[in-house]
């Protein structure tokens, strides 16, 4: 079983509470502890104690991190975080905890937010062997948002000596859940009910009628390791946020350059189903 601490932005996109979900759909994941990034990061830690409350299951540790990033760049806060989502106020974390001395100590991140607890995690002596993250492009030159909100929490990253797998932008694009996927997650039992909701709010706010699993495609690469494509080398990221990827068969890095469209997709899908279905004492 792959056991990791999951960095999570979780309330903005609607895919990182799917890629929660898909993780508690997944026999062969399990999430050691869950740090919260940028922004209201108590609120955040209250959406992810949410999940587990519908579920009725035992929540790991739940942890807000860093507010605000390293590079002193403003928080981008929508505003509709956790808006549809009831008795957000009674959702209970964990306090007194320091986040980054607890992902300093863990030997697997899977980073789906800006990096600052991650890279603050590697400022200090850690045990961080492996990071698996969404974040960067690899193909048409853009800036992707992970990296843009905290360009000095990236290159931080990159810069270190950990193990990095990027599932960049360009991969994750080519993933969709479109409104059939919606209502099938919907109809799942009370769980499904509140990501149907959120999926709805979330693609209102951003006015289209499809969302990208962006964190779910990511995280799968440690369950379904064989729906992937991977090249090897070093990625730097500019002052501007631009990720660039140098082949080095002894590089740290590793980034996605292809996956099975369908085979992503399906088993996302099938592991967020498995989630919302289950009874709490199998959850």
């Amino acid at each position: 079983m792959a056991s990791f601490a999951l960095d999570t932005d979780i309330g903005t996109d609607i895919d990182d509470l799917l890629a929660l979900a898909m993780v508690l759909g997944s026999p062969e994941l399990s999430v050691s502890e869950i740090v919260t990034a940028y922004g209201d990061v108590a609120l955040r830690a209250r959406i992810a104690a949410k999940v587990y409350a519908v579920l009725g299951i035992a929540a790991p540790p739940i942890v807000p991190g860093l507010a605000e990033t390293l590079s002193g760049r403003p928080v981008w806060w929508p505003g509709h975080e956790g808006e549809t989502i009831s008795d957000l106020a009674d959702q209970v974390f964990s306090e007194g905890r320091d986040a980054i001395a607890d992902l300093s100590g863990t030997a697997t991140i899977a980073a789906i937010a800006p990096l600052a607890n991650v890279a603050a995690a590697l400022r200090q002596p850690h045990s961080v062997r492996q990071i698996v993250l969404m974040g960067g492009e690899f193909q048409q030159g853009i800036v992707e948002h992970n990296i843009r909100c905290d360009v000095t929490a990236a290159q931080e990253v990159f810069g270190s000596t950990a193990e990095v797998l990027a599932v960049g932008l360009d991969q994750t694009e080519r993933v969709r859940l479109y409104a059939d996927d919606r209502d099938r997650i919907t109809a799942a039992g009370p769980l499904g009910a509140l990501i149907g909701a959120e999926m709805r709010r979330f693609w209102e706010f951003a006015d289209q009628s499809h969302n990208t699993p962006h964190d779910p495609v990511a995280i799968l690469a440690l369950a379904r390791p064989d729906l992937y494509q991977t090249a090897r080398g070093r990625i730097t990221v500019d002052d501007d946020g631009l990720t660039m990827f140098s082949a080095d068969e002894a590089g740290p890095h590793r980034i996605v350059t292809d996956l099975d469209i369908d085979g992503v997709k399906d088993e996302i899908v099938r592991r967020i189903l498995a989630a919302a279905a289950a009874p709490a004492d199998a959850a």
